[in-house]
Parts: C-alpha cells; structure tokens; sequence
C-alpha cells in the first residue's frame, strides 16, 4: 500500500511542479501545447507499442473492450444531449471530457504493481475498447457536432481518426496479434526507451495547461463532469465486479480500471478544437485527484 501512495504522489507532485514552473515563468502553456504534440505523435504510440510486446488475443475476453467501448459512447451521447442549447466551448468539454480513460499512463502501474499479469492482461483489454474512442472517435464525433463549416459531416470527420499516430498503431498492433506476428525485438526495444517518458510528460502537459479558475460556474462543471464519470464507474465496478464470468484478478483489475482518470490526451484534443483548454486542464487535474484517493483503496477493499 506504501508503493501504490508513493506512486500516486509522484503524478501530483509532476503536476504541481509544472504548474509552478509556469507560474514563475520558466514555462508557459504554450510550451503545454508543443509538449502535448511530443504525447500524442511520439511518447503515447511508442507506449502502446510495447504494450503489446505480450499480448495474446483471445476472443473470449472482448467482453472486456465491448464495456469500455459502450461507456464512451453512452458519455458521448450524454455530452451531447446535456449541450443541446450550449456553447461551441461548453460542446467541447463535456463531450471530450465526459468519455475516455487514462490507462496507459495512470492506471497500468497501479495494477502491475499489484495483480500481476492477468490484472494487465484485463486493463490493456479494457484500453482496448477505450483507446479508439480517447485516441480519435471522441475527437471525430466532437470536431464534426461543433465545426463551423455547415458540410462537414460525421463521415467526413471519422477520416481523421487515421492521421492520429496513436490510433492507428493501436489498430495496427491489434491486427498483428490477432494473426499472431511479432514484431522484431528490436522495435520494442526502440520504443521501450522512449515510452517510460509519456507518463511524464502527459503529467507535464496538464500541469502546464492548468488554470484555476474563480468563476463559480466553471467549478460546477468540472464538478458535474467528475460526479458522472464516478457514478457511471460505481455501475460498472459493481455489476462487472459481482456478475461478469471471470477470475477474481480480472474482475478487480477491471472494476479498478472503471475508475481511471481523465484521459491524459483530451487536453491536446481540446487545444485542437480551438476550446477551453484551462478547464479541461483543472478537470482532468481533479480526476486525477480522485482516482488517486480512490484506487489504493478499492485496492484495499475488492
């Protein structure tokens, strides 16, 4: 338990440090931004690369990544229906930061560290689903409800989905396995030196990208925000949990997934979309807070 609160205080502290960075004025948020370019074309694809050194397709886990999938889509939907009447911002953020985990970078060290293998085998599974909405579709679906040229339409805008380098080697990996090839040892180690750097710098990025802001309003939505995502996690926690026909290991390691943070790529996405990308920096910050009091102690209590 002592590791898990260590670790956890290490995210927070990379957060706070590079906030204060900018504050004193060695950073600032455009430097946020470049940073959040590196994650998104580099560090994040070379981190799902070796993520898949020992990966073994199995058809009857994709019960796993059918969850994850569902759960973005249905906080899409509720996004969207909650904007009906709002601004292209307020559009933006619910719809970006209602869905998608951070798994890669915060949730997999957790559960390495305590449930072995299988608890790794269960969160990548559960990435699985949550990657192509969090790498793209989320980003896709968004871009097409609040861009600004009237003939731009959902199918159109799915086509980005393919310039995302995160995406498409997620696709691309998941393929491989499934016809059961392997890279060469070599490309894993190569991306083995450069994925420890995106946990990091995604903390980096976000802490670069913070703003707290005074308007009452703002907090209540980066409140809403967070309250959704935890009770739609209790759901899945418990029903998962209780009722899904596997081992213990992959239960817990998939009930704790379900409480995973903001994931660490929306503020990019949002800075792409032209949004508030200070908000979407607090928001992402405060579920980070939560799923690091919230995970050593369901831990403690599955």
């Amino acid at each position: 338990m002592l590791d898990i609160i260590i670790r956890a205080s290490y995210f927070i502290l990379m957060i706070v440090i590079a906030y204060a960075l900018k504050k004193i004025g060695v950073l600032s948020k455009e430097d946020g931004v470049a940073l959040a370019r590196v994650v998104l074309n580099l560090t994040l694809p070379c981190a799902i690369l070796v993520s898949f050194r020992s990966f073994v397709f199995e058809w009857n886990y994709m019960m796993i990544p059918a969850l994850s999938f569902a759960a973005n889509v249905l906080m899409v939907i509720i996004g969207f229906m909650m904007t009906r009447r709002s601004s292209r911002d307020d559009r933006i953020f619910y719809m970006m930061e209602l869905p998608a985990y951070n798994i890669g970078n915060f949730t997999l060290p957790f559960v390495s560290g305590i449930l072995g293998a299988s608890g790794v085998v269960a969160s990548c599974l559960f990435d699985l689903g949550n990657s192509p909405m969090c790498l793209a579709l989320n980003f896709a679906i968004t871009q097409a409800v609040v861009g600004q040229a009237a003939s731009r339409r959902l199918s159109r805008s799915l086509l980005t989905v393919f310039t995302k380098p995160a995406f498409d080697t997620y696709v691309l990996m998941m393929v491989l396995s499934g016809l059961s090839i392997s890279l060469p040892d070599k490309v894993f180690e190569f991306a083995g030196l450069i994925s420890p750097a995106n946990g990091p710098l995604a903390m980096i990025m976000i802490g670069l990208m913070l703003e707290f802001s005074p308007d009452r309003s703002k907090l209540k939505e980066v409140a809403l925000v967070n309250v959704l995502r935890l009770l739609l996690a209790v759901v899945i926690a418990f029903l998962f949990f209780r009722y899904a026909p596997f081992s213990y290991e992959v239960r817990k390691a998939v009930a704790i997934t379900a409480f995973a943070p903001i994931s660490s790529a929306s503020p990019a996405f949002v800075s792409e979309l032209k949004g508030d990308v200070e908000l979407v920096g607090f928001a992402s910050t405060v579920s980070i807070i939560a799923a690091l009091i919230l995970m050593p102690f369901l831990f403690a209590l599955l």
